[in-house]
């Protein structure tokens, strides 16, 4: 059960930060790399 949580958390943590990442790409304001780093970490993360 705790498993499912934590997945679910980083599954949400790395769609919006891949959102806003892509986002940061399009915009000159928003850094998007940080964004997009810390999505791929997140979606690294979430374990079978």
């Amino acid at each position: 059960m705790l498993k499912q949580i934590k997945n679910a958390a980083l599954i949400a943590a790395g769609t919006l930060c891949a959102g806003i990442g892509v986002i940061g790409v399009l915009l000159p304001l928003i850094p998007g790399t940080p964004f997009l780093l810390v999505a791929a970490a997140c979606f690294g993360a979430i374990e079978q």
